[in-house]
């Protein structure tokens, strides 16, 4: 039996996860994506069209139809490339493509071309018909707002870089972690509060809301407060509080969402915060 080989990358994870295999050490900070070129070539032989290129088991797009994508369809922007010369890129499984690539065309307008294949085999490129009115959609994406999206991601991503360095610096991350938990539950309870029936809506969701508000500006306000101990009891109680209307959903008619989920989230909140009472000397 052939022994499979599960501790290196496939060729089609190299291209995924932008992997570049190589001899010795390499110091370089950024890599040219040779697929950001083709999609150039072909961006001027056909404008107005979205451009996709596969590599391995996914098409990419790059630029204009990375911006494009991410705005219509929220698909996830991604920059690489060199400091030089960067690029955006979003990426969806090629299996489906036309599935998706066929209702934007019919939903806004918008052609596509499709280069399938590899770099080693060569790609197949497919063309989709232009669409009746001259004027194009992909038109209105100009290098000026490609370049200004590639400059929020680099603020956004030197604004990371830099909280991590502060996380590593620090080894006591309970704060961090805190306010990352509360953050994700807040986003999960403003999801849940806007599906609601807008009578549940009104009453217990606003109940929800109110508590969750009260929280977050605790937990936000714990880094400058001088009492922090009388912050945390008050915390401390509205999550008590949040964890009580949680355990309320079950029982109101017509309201469905996944509160289990969200009073572990809670109930794991209730416990990072312990643990900061506890650092601070605050009996519960």
């Amino acid at each position: 039996m052939q022994r499979v080989d599960t501790q290196h990358p496939t060729d089609d994870e190299l291209i995924q996860f932008s992997i570049t295999a190589f001899k010795g050490v390499d110091v370089g900070l950024g890599k040219a994506d040779p697929l950001a070129i083709v999609a150039k070539t072909l961006e001027a032989q056909y404008p107005g069209h979205l451009i996709l290129i596969q590599a391995g088991k996914f098409l990419h797009g790059f630029d204009k139809t990375a911006h494009a994508l991410s705005t219509l369809k929220n698909y996830q922007l991604k920059l690489l490339g060199t400091a030089e010369d960067p690029h955006l890129r979003v990426g969806f499984p090629a299996g489906n493509f036309k599935r998706r690539l066929w209702s934007m065309t019919e939903e806004f307008g918008i052609p596509y071309v499709v280069a399938l294949g590899t770099q080693a085999a060569g790609h197949t490129v497919y063309v989709s018909e232009q669409a009746t009115d001259k004027s194009s959609v992909l038109a209105a994406v100009t290098d000026e707002i490609v370049q200004q999206v590639v400059n929020d991601l680099r603020q956004r991503g030197q604004v990371n870089q830099a909280a991590a360095k502060h996380i590593l610096a620090n080894p006591d991350t309970s704060g961090f972690k805190l306010k990352s938990q509360a953050q994700d539950l807040d986003m999960q309870l403003l999801q849940d509060i806007i599906k609601m029936p807008r009578d549940l809506r009104v009453s217990y969701g606003e109940n929800v809301r109110v508590c969750m508000g009260r929280i977050m500006h605790g937990i936000f306000s714990y880094g400058t407060e001088d009492n922090k101990p009388a912050l945390l009891r008050l915390i401390s109680a509205d999550v008590d509080l949040l964890k009580h209307y949680l355990s309320q959903a079950p029982r109101l008619s017509n309201l469905k969402f996944a509160f289990e989920h969200r009073v572990g989230l809670a109930v794991e909140l209730g416990r990072l915060l312990g643990g900061l009472i506890r650092s601070v000397g605050v009996r519960p």
